[in-house]
């Protein structure tokens, strides 16, 4: 392809995301579980497909169930739990669930919704991250390696990652005044070093590009490590599993989301890796692993999924 059909390709992608974050910057208001049965989902009302495990609906997208169809379908706005049952079909609000069609749908439960606005607010701001912004480097750069500014680590989650510069180079970690020495690895997509138990509190931390044993990169500064005590360590393990014990808030973005707000980002990054492996059509909701990679400064990574939301999204908008 020359440069000028790449040069086409990305800004019609740019457009593309453009367009779609104007159609869906109010976020995901539903999540649709337990589904038995048939039940369709639709971005227009008019076109089908099947649903067979998680999925989360945006305002102005229809879910329906088939005579033997039912689901469990969360408002992430409200918090109630509805029971969709055979035959009826659901058009999503901007913040409500309608019934176009049939009677069998009921709220089972209510809880508060409020814990799921920020998740909205959040998912307008990882719009910015969907951009395609393909750098090249010249063969003559040595590379680069950048890490997370601030970041949390701890006995239960003790992984740093950044990005693999090559097969051919090694890393030097500094943490305080401790270094550790990391091989090459040929095949990683991100290198990843499981951290020696640390003094609790903030560290600063750095990682050095080494090539046949000399430094080729050390970065400018040095980023910030905070290593959680065994009380924090308890009360997020806590939290965690109060979450994953409530219908409502046992969703892995609320989840990832509360991960971030404590800076453990590995734990989040791994979480959202995780559901789209599982769910790799979920694509309305990959600008939150974008995002995260981002955050994680792994920016190739980001590139790549980047390429795959716009790419999904333009094959999704041309079709008949």
């Amino acid at each position: 392809m020359s440069i000028y059909a790449r040069i086409s390709v990305i800004t019609a992608m740019a457009v593309l995301a453009l367009v779609h974050v104007s159609a869906q910057a109010s976020g995901p208001v539903a999540r649709v579980t337990e589904v038995q049965g048939r039940i369709e989902f639709s971005r227009d009302g008019e076109r089908w497909e099947s649903v067979t495990r998680t999925k989360y609906l945006f305002p102005d997208q229809f879910i329906r169930s088939g005579s033997d169809g039912s689901a469990t379908v969360v408002n992430q706005s409200s918090g109630e739990v509805n029971e969709l049952g055979a035959g009826t079909t659901i058009r999503v609000a901007d913040g409500d669930l309608e019934v176009v069609s049939g009677r069998n749908f009921g709220v089972q439960q209510r809880a508060s919704g409020g814990f799921w606005q920020a998740m909205r607010n959040k998912f307008a701001t990882t719009q910015r991250y969907t951009t395609v912004r393909r750098s090249v480097r010249s063969a003559d750069e040595q590379p680069q390696v950048d890490t997370a500014r601030n970041i949390a680590l701890g006995s239960q989650w003790p992984e740093l990652v950044w990005s693999n510069a090559g097969p051919e180079y090694a890393y030097r970690l500094h943490i305080g005044d401790q270094t550790f020495d990391i091989a090459p690895s040929s095949t990683s997509e991100m290198i990843r070093f499981r951290v020696p138990h640390l003094p609790s509190g903030e560290h600063t931390y750095a990682v050095d590009v080494i090539l046949d044993g000399e430094t080729v990169y050390s970065p400018r500064r040095r980023s910030t490590l905070n290593w959680l005590d065994d009380e924090q360590t308890a009360a997020i393990k806590s939290e965690l599993a109060a979450m994953r014990a409530d219908l409502v808030r046992n969703d892995p973005f609320l989840i990832a989301d509360y991960l971030e707000e404590h800076d453990l980002l590995v734990a989040a990054l791994d979480l959202y890796r995780e559901f789209f492996q599982s769910y790799p059509e979920e694509n309305d909701m990959r600008p939150f692993l974008i995002k995260a990679y981002h955050d994680l400064r792994l920016l190739d990574l980001r590139e790549k999924e980047a390429i795959t939301y716009n790419t999904v999204e333009m094959m999704g908008s041309s079709a008949p």
